[in-house]
């Protein structure tokens, strides 16, 4: 299985298979990221040398080619909301079947649908039969009426053709595209998280990705189109040098805390034409970032309140994606935010082989989604009922979710 994590800074490919005591990484390929912005593909061309350079760095070190590939998503073509839908079982009670559970979700993703738009999950947050609520498997359970609470993601057509194109032009089919939140939150979150009531925010380079769970489904969730990019760009602008030194900076000296850097603290900088040195004072630089980061932190701070969960956010808030790595960053937000924070990562005990290199942040998405593609494969070898386009039970660190995919 290969999954594949196209952002605006990087392209991220793990290659891995199932074994009997986890999952293993065969190969690992990092690429600088170009004709993507803000998860949009904006020049296919490039965005396809960038996937292309990705796949073969992962595929040099794993010798083997994968059956199915599985891609993240997000930006704002993607879009998400709650829905509902009943079905009457009949005038009789009467136990409720797989068939009935499938019809009911079928038919919120027909509510939903809409010409330009392709439904790429229905993820049920409850089921309710007759007047009792709150059920999380209704399968062989009596009643009349079988209904269903779920959480809907969309995504408008013609951009989610553009990055299966991508695919496509480098001699790959896209088997599975995913809500990169959902994807994350498989890599990093416990289930006692899910259950909790916690906020996944996964901060990458062109996007902040925003998912609240709860009773171990997703309730809320949303794409800011700011991130890490953002930060360089402000640090670029202000030090006057290129953005790959800007880069660099933030990654080497970068804090949000700039009240904690000595005042005589000096760092080299290269010009614009990086050719010549100049000191600055790093507590400036700091400083940069320190404003463009609480910025971000507050808009957070305003999708929280708008989810409608602040009082059942019990688990908190988990930061994860490269940007989460800043100095200082899981403090900051915490205080501007008024919960606990931890930065989430993939945990190594669950992974064999590179565990290591894909212990970060900056592989949440990719670990996820292959966590994701290999949880199926397994489904498909044991149920022959699982095929492309079908609904499918999802197993994994989320590990009462169930998450319908319905491809457009």
């Amino acid at each position: 299985m290969a999954a594949v994590d196209v952002g605006t800074s990087k392209v991220c490919t793990l290659i891995g298979k199932i074994r009997s005591n986890g999952i293993e990484i065969l190969g690992i390929g990092l690429s600088a990221s170009s004709g993507i912005k803000k998860g949009k593909v904006v020049d296919v061309e490039k965005a396809s040398h960038s996937i292309k350079e990705s796949l073969l760095n992962s595929l040099s070190v794993a010798k083997e080619e994968p059956n199915f590939l599985y891609t993240g998503i997000a930006g704002d073509y993607v879009t998400s909301r709650n829905a509902e839908n009943e079905i009457l079982l009949g005038k009789v009670s009467r136990e409720v079947y797989e068939k009935d559970i499938e019809k009911v979700i079928e038919g919120t993703r027909a509510q939903i649908a809409s010409d330009g738009q392709a439904v790429i999950h229905v993820i049920p947050q409850e089921f309710s039969l007759d007047d009792q609520r709150g059920i999380a498997h209704p399968r062989k359970l009596v009643g009349t009426r079988l209904k269903v609470n779920a959480h809907v993601v969309t995504a408008e057509e013609n951009h989610l053709h553009n990055l299966v194109e991508c695919f496509q032009s480098v001699g790959y089919e896209v088997y599975r595209t995913v809500f990169q939140p959902y994807a994350s939150a498989l890599a990093v979150l416990t289930s006692g998280e899910q259950e909790a009531g916690t906020v996944l925010i996964d901060i990458g380079g062109g996007t902040t990705d925003i998912a609240v769970f709860y009773n171990d489904s997703i309730y809320y969730s949303n794409i800011l189109p700011v991130g890490g990019e953002l930060i360089t760009s402000d640090l670029a602008i202000g030090l006057r040098t290129s953005r790959d030194e800007a880069e660099r900076l933030k990654l080497q000296y970068g804090s949000v805390y700039s009240k904690y850097v000595p005042d005589d603290e000096m760092i080299e900088v290269k010009d614009i034409s990086m050719k010549s040195l100049r000191s600055v004072k790093r507590k400036f630089a700091c400083e940069i970032i320190e404003a463009r980061v609480k910025e971000m932190i507050l808009m957070i701070r305003r999708e929280i309140r708008a989810s409608g969960m602040s009082t059942v956010l019990r688990g908190g808030i988990v930061l994860t994606g490269g940007s989460s790595l800043l100095g200082g960053l899981n403090e900051f937000a915490s205080s501007l935010l008024n919960m606990p924070v931890r930065i989430g990562f993939p945990e190594s005990k669950n992974y064999l082989g590179q565990v290591q290199v894909i212990s970060s942040p900056i592989f949440s998405t990719s670990c996820g989604l292959l966590q994701l593609a290999l949880t199926e494969g397994q489904e498909r070898k044991t149920d022959h009922r699982f095929s492309e386009g079908s609904s499918g039970k999802i197993h994994g660190m989320v590990n009462k979710l169930k998450d319908f995919f319905m491809m457009g």
